[in-house]
């Protein structure tokens, strides 16, 4: 939305404002994040070589499908930006492009004859015979959405890039070093420890005047009221604005048959399959199936098939491969169709049942498509009361004179922290943005910010009207909470005294069974445990158990309490008795080495074709 907004931007501010961003840029420089605004909607660009939003989604589709499949659920956008697939996918696009131009830099040429030959030779493309098949070429490129030139000119770079690459290529990690490395992982430790509660601790003083005042003092921050804000808004969205919009039905039912296609479902279709490798079989399968035999059977006496494997699901006829797709939706239920081969194999589909084509009717989808012409309707509103509103403001009106002169309520927040929370530590709800919290709190007291983007639906400016600054609550008003907090302390101090006390006597030689026993404690010993943790110990025991020898001893927090543990056992492996897994080992050392390596070349080469990355574009497309 805000998108459409600033292509329609003619404001005499406005134009101020980017006039002074482009002489800003010109003089210092663009950052590598700049996202270039115009016409141009690449996703991104390196050096002077373009990312169109095209190859990104396209890449980003292949991902998702590749991710749903392996994790064996369908990831949508949400869940995709949450797990940074779509910045993951971009950035490898970005790095190939480097290494392209790396290579086209330093002259590496690929042939027609090298692109020719290798695709000739892939494995994937040959038919029984071991020879090129070039129906089995173009049916693969289809089901990966690929043209034949698209697939040419990425097979083209991916040999230039290979051989630009093949630099950390042939790099072997010698025995010696993968089975240290082995040991180093390998290696596991028991160990038997007991834990001193701070709960335990029960003689505990009561502080005087001295020790809450200090304590006060030491501790200030923790007794610091915030910063606090009184703030004076003015807030506008396409939202409120649309709902101001009355839409005709005219516009409604023609946007309904221009978007017939969005409501509509095509016919879908649930079938079964039996798929074998030769055409003999396939014969032999229909033969059976003309005589009355079952379908499942046939399948797993033919095929080795079971009553799952046969099920290819619902699907429409755009969803099928061209070869199959008119055959089965020429079938009647029940009915089940002569062998056909494609590239996978022989194939007899059945037809278990349809599901007729569907299209919403018009009074199901009204209001919807009422909403959104209303929104956009808005955005035209919205624009030319934010330029209106600049202007007014510009000639010196106040928020107070603007509300009223356009009729807009006023947002007024008696005081506020930086947290978004109230005096009470309560969130302030409907703030008009994400962005309005740094926007109040970089504006100087007694001024107004720049009239600001809301998130993705609207504008809002704010005026400070008055700041408390931050101010340390008298020990008088917080006495109880300090006593408590110093009594805490207290009790975590003589934990920690205890515990570094154990310590120093089992390593000095003292029993830790006698130890704990004399205090009431009981020994727990855990079971064998990796560098890479223990259920039972903290991450910081765990590496420090690591840094000692068998019968010493540490001590570590751990939650409300101090835990001593010693080494009881160190249990080592025999590195020669596993050659298979230190050889495992020594590759995944080697792959990590090379990239490490190959991050680094293009970390280094974005010094010489500099990137910049349209996050304007890129939010776009998803």
């Amino acid at each position: 939305m805000l998108g459409a907004i600033r292509k329609r931007s003619a404001g005499i501010v406005v134009k101020t404002l980017l006039g002074m961003l482009i002489l800003s840029f010109a003089l210092w420089g663009v950052a590598d994040v700049f996202s270039p605004g115009g016409g141009d909607n690449s996703v991104a660009t390196v050096g002077d070589a373009k990312i169109g939003p095209e190859q990104l989604r396209r890449e980003y589709q292949r991902e998702i499908e590749r991710l749903s499949n392996a994790l064996g659920t369908p990831l949508n956008d949400e869940q995709a930006r949450m797990f940074g697939i779509v910045d993951g996918v971009l950035n490898r696009i970005v790095d190939r492009s480097l290494y392209d131009l790396a290579a086209s830099g330093l002259g590496i040429l690929v042939t027609d004859n090298i692109v020719r030959d290798d695709i000739r030779h892939f494995p994937g493309f040959k038919n029984e015979n071991g020879e090129f098949d070039r129906n089995r070429f173009q049916q693969l490129l289809f089901s990966n959405r690929l043209s034949e030139t698209a697939y040419v000119d990425m097979m083209r770079g991916d040999v230039r890039r290979a051989q630009l690459l093949s630099i950390f290529d042939g790099g072997e990690i010698s025995t010696p070093m993968a089975e240290t490395l082995y040991r180093h992982r390998n290696e596991k430790r028991i160990a038997e420890s007991v834990s001193i509660l701070m709960s335990s601790i029960t003689d505990i003083p009561e502080p005087t005047e001295e020790d809450l005042a200090k304590y006060h003092k030491d501790n200030a921050g923790r007794y610091t009221a915030p910063e606090f804000r009184s703030l004076t808004a003015i807030s506008l969205k396409a939202a409120d604005l649309a709902k101001e919009i009355a839409v005709a039905d005219e516009a409604v039912a023609a946007a309904y048959e221009d978007r017939l296609n969005e409501f509509s479902t095509p016919e879908m279709r649930t079938l079964e399959q039996i798929r074998l490798s030769d055409e003999e079989g396939a014969k032999k399968a229909h033969s059976l199936l003309g005589t009355g035999e079952k379908f499942a059977k046939v399948a797993k006496d033919l095929a080795d098939m079971s009553d799952t494997d046969i099920e290819l699901g619902q699907m429409s006829k755009a969803q099928m491969p061209p070869e199959l797709a008119d055959v089965a939706f020429n079938l009647v239920e029940g009915g089940y169709t002569a062998p056909i081969k494609t590239v996978l194999g022989w194939h007899i589909l059945r037809l278990v049942g349809i599901e007729p084509a569907k299209q919403k009717p018009l009074s199901d989808v009204r209001e919807k498509i009422a909403t959104e012409i209303a929104t956009e309707q808005a955005l035209d509103a919205l624009y030319g009361l934010a330029n209106k509103l600049e202007d007014e403001l510009g000639s010196g009106s106040t928020l107070e004179d603007a509300a009223r002169a356009f009729n807009l309520p006023l947002v007024m927040i008696a005081d506020i922290g930086r947290d978004g929370s109230d005096r009470n530590g309560k969130l302030v709800e409907n703030l008009p943005g994400s962005e309005f919290i740094g926007a109040a709190f970089n504006t100087p007291e007694g001024m107004e910010s720049q009239l600001t983007e809301a998130g993705s639906d609207g504008y809002f400016i704010v005026r400070v009207d008055q700041v408390t600054a931050p101010q340390l609550t008298p020990l008088a008003d917080v006495r109880n909470e300090v006593s408590e907090d110093w009594k805490k302390a207290k009790r975590a101090e003589l934990a920690k005294q205890q515990a570094d006390a154990m310590v120093e006597k089992i390593n000095g030689g003292e029993d830790l069974f006698k130890l704990a026993a004399d205090k009431g404690l009981k020994v727990t010993t855990t079971a064998p445990f990796l560098r890479s943790g223990s259920g039972d110990l903290s991450t910081g025991l765990v590496d420090a158990l690591f840094d000692i020898q068998k019968g010493k001893s540490v001590t570590d927090i751990s939650g409300e309490a101090y835990v001593v543990a010693r080494v009881k056992e160190i249990v080592t492996v025999n590195a020669a008795a596993d050659q298979a897994a230190v050889t495992k080992v020594g590759n995944e050392l080697a792959t990590s080495l090379r990239s490490d390596l190959m991050d680094q070349l293009a970390r280094g080469l974005r010094t010489y074709y500099p990137v910049s990355i349209n996050n304007q574009a890129v939010n776009a497309q998803f």
